[in-house]
């Protein structure tokens, strides 16, 4: 493969698990007793995909054990995962309360494993592994007069900031891990994080490290990596809710944040790479959503939002082949809900942009790093993930410029109780590189990747039950075709490459 194989899409778009994460979770207490109080639960989730003419022809290739590749033009595969969970609560009195959260992982995928051009999860891989093991304290404190939540909890813990697109994923679920789309695994390891919930101002203070091992995901993790740094958030609450400490309650909030990688893996593996040099770099972020400037005349008071993120990535002490990193990543989304039409429609326009160079070679790495990236909680399909084809199996997230057009709408129906909602969406996704020259390709191949169009629908049964059909087609450009070419084992004859690929998918998710 070649050198700037690491550039090709991270993978693993859990596209709607916060379904199940974020909502009330009906869990089963299994202790009540002074104070103390053990509550069991369990989530599964499964996916079907079937991705015919993947990555416009060139296929799928499997790696067999005696070092050959198997190609498979048109991948199916499955994905299965379960995770029980034990959580603990002791109050103490005065406000003070122990708090503990235990789970384990099992996950699997089926067939011929993900449709990257190299399969990351072929060969049916299973693995039980821990996932959370944490326990702090939480107590009440005052500052300038308001009552205030401060939460200690160390170990093994899922950690966002924000909807996750700097920091939001802990664990890479590739290799031998399995479920790679589905992506179930979150937590980073210790030492912890302090947490100030107040409304206003809310903020924490994290000292983290990532889950990463490449004897487990066949090479294709991310570095190791150990951070520390603090997010800082001023918010307005929806009615009744609970910005403080959920970030779907925030009607509009503005966050900054800012962390220093302390320790990282620097080895070969990672040399000219868009997830290398990170050991000393230093991020910031300044991000904002929601309804930030109301005009009620004009109905911005409660339809128009207006979401992005600004990430910079700085390192004058740089390796793997660089002498420093000068990089960034954005986004811009505006968005408008059409309440007073039927079916109550949302549109939204997002612009992104990861910088890249023309020479990834250079002397300056200038290839955005995706860090800790999570698919995003506000949105299922839609997320930072430039589509359900080529932005997860071919596309690089560096480098790279999309225009996306995201369109959903509820219809009034209800397929098994007066509470379940339907959600119907089409999302299109128009993605070019910045400079071809910068992903190995020649300078001129053209920037265009691939026009993509999805429909999804999306039901929700209740809090803890929901599930989701999807089907697209995209349409290669140059560069698209290039990309597949350039990322097909070497010495393997490259078949006629088409200008389509397409996907069928669905998956399923439940809490006990």
């Amino acid at each position: 493969m070649r050198k700037t194989a690491h550039f090709l899409a991270l993978g693993g778009a859990c596209l709607c698990l916060a379904f199940g994460r974020q909502a009330a979770q009906a869990d089963t207490t299994l202790v009540s007793l002074h104070g103390l109080t053990l509550q069991g639960g369990l989530d599964i989730g499964g996916s079907a995909f079937f991705v015919p003419h993947a990555n416009f022809g060139a296929g799928s290739y499997a790696p067999q054990r005696n070092g050959t590749y198997q190609r498979n033009k048109s991948p199916v595969y499955g994905e299965l995962y379960g995770k029980p969970i034990l959580t603990g609560q002791w109050a103490l009195g005065r406000g003070f309360t122990v708090i503990g959260k235990a789970s384990a992982l099992g996950a699997t995928t089926l067939g011929d494993g993900d449709a990257e051009e190299v399969s990351q999860t072929s060969g049916t891989p299973r693995s039980v592994y821990l996932e959370e093991a944490n326990l702090g304290v939480e107590m009440p404190v005052k500052l300038f007069g308001k009552p205030n939540t401060l939460t200690v909890l160390g170990g093994r813990q899922a950690f966002a900031v924000d909807d996750g697109f700097l920091i939001g994923k802990g664990t890479y679920s590739a290799g031998n891990r399995g479920a790679w789309w589905y992506a179930p695994r979150f937590a980073f390891s210790g030492p912890g994080v302090i947490k100030l919930e107040g409304n206003p101002v809310r903020a924490d203070v994290f000292m983290l490290e990532s889950n990463a091992d490449n004897d487990i995901d066949k090479g294709y993790d991310r570095p190791k990596t150990k951070f520390v740094g603090f997010d800082v958030s001023w918010f307005v609450n929806r009615p009744g809710g609970h910005g403080e400490s959920t970030y779907a309650d925030r009607a509009a909030f503005v966050t900054l944040t800012y962390f220093h990688v302390r320790e990282a893996d620097t080895s070969a593996h990672y040399d000219y790479s868009t997830r290398a040099d990170r050991q000393g770099m230093n991020v910031a972020s300044l991000s904002w959503g929601g309804t930030l400037f109301p005009i009620k005349q004009l109905g911005i008071s409660k339809n128009f939002t207006f979401y992005g993120d600004f990430v910079s990535e700085q390192n004058s002490h740089s390796g793997n082949g660089y002498k420093s990193v000068e990089a960034y990543g954005m986004f811009l989304e505006p968005g408008y809900r059409f309440s007073m039409l039927p079916w109550q429609p949302s549109l939204f326009y997002r612009y992104t942009r990861y910088s890249g160079a023309r020479n990834p070679e250079g002397s300056v790495k200038r290839s955005y790093d995706t860090f800790f990236l999570y698919d995003g909680k506000r949105y299922c399909y839609g997320g930072y993930w430039p589509g359900e084809i080529v932005g997860m199996y071919l596309a690089p997230l560096s480098n790279l410029e999309v225009h996306q057009i995201d369109l959903t709408a509820t219809p009034p129906v209800h397929l098994m109780n007066p509470k379940d909602s339907l959600k119907l969406g089409l999302h299109y996704y128009d993605l070019s590189l910045l400079y071809a020259t910068g992903a190995g390709l020649k300078a001129h191949t053209g920037r265009h990747i691939s026009d993509e169009l999805d429909f999804s629908a999306e039901y929700t049964l209740n809090a803890t039950t929901s599930a989701a059909l999807a089907g697209g087609v995209a349409f290669s450009g140059p560069a698209g075709k290039a990309l597949a070419r350039a990322g097909a084992p070497a010495a393997y004859a490259m078949p006629d490459l088409g200008h389509h690929a397409g996907i069928i998918e669905g998956y399923f998710f439940k809490h006990f």
